[in-house]
């Protein structure tokens, strides 16, 4: 059982549990579904994790969404059971790519050392929408930072439904918009402790931002 700060709250699943259903309805400050009965459950997201608290305590259930695609809980009639499912971060066709590394070789405004070094391992993914380049290009520099980091956290990200079952409900993440032009790429040089971040706009063919740290550890 972990405590968590009940702050930057992005939005309440106030679960109250009756004998046959569960009523869902929207509110001001995101989704929420009640009933009346004596036992009661709250789930909420808070700082990018799920907790749930029932009476004066609090546990964390899942400790980042942003690595989650779906949620179940289920066994709310007793104690809530919670099952999740990981979100695979989007692949790139080959010819993005492909493309993407050719302009990070040949862009002038590039450092020659990040210059297709031939023992090096690419990372590439796109950029979600609303995303600064800059911002990232940050988290693609970090090594302990991943790209569910860019990943929005609000009302908007997430879904929640009945389960096709009495006393399930179900927290889904609503389809991730995607650029379609910008790509972050991570390039990790096998013989020296650099990192590269690049995000190369792929229709324009240019740099849009690039960050280089040094000193990776292994």
């Amino acid at each position: 059982m972990e405590s968590v700060r009940r702050s930057r709250l992005v939005f309440v699943l106030s679960l109250t549990v009756l004998s046959v259903s569960i009523a869902v309805f929207a509110t001001a400050t995101g989704i929420a579904a009640t009933a009346t009965a004596d036992t009661g459950y709250e789930f909420a997201i808070e700082d990018d994790a799920l907790v749930e608290t029932s009476g004066r305590t609090t546990e964390v259930l899942v400790s980042d969404v942003r690595t989650v695609n779906y949620i179940e809980i289920t066994n709310l009639n007793r104690s809530p059971v919670v099952r999740a499912t990981p979100w695979e971060p989007p692949e790139l066709s080959r010819s993005k790519r492909a493309r993407a590394k050719r302009i990070i070789t040949t862009d002038g405004s590039v450092p020659d050392t990040v210059a297709s070094p031939a023992d090096a391992v690419y990372t590439m993914r796109p950029v979600p929408r609303g995303v600064a380049s800059e911002r990232a290009a940050v988290v693609g520099a970090d090594p302990t930072a991943s790209w569910h980091d860019l990943a929005a956290v609000n009302e908007s990200a997430f879904t929640v439904r009945n389960g096709t079952t009495a006393g399930v409900v179900v927290i889904e993440r609503t389809e991730q918009r995607l650029s379609d032009r910008r790509v972050l790429v991570v390039v990790e040089p096998i013989d020296r402790e650099t990192r590269y971040s690049v995000v190369v706009d792929i229709r324009n063919e240019r740099i849009d931002a690039f960050v280089r740290l040094r000193g990776v550890p292994e």
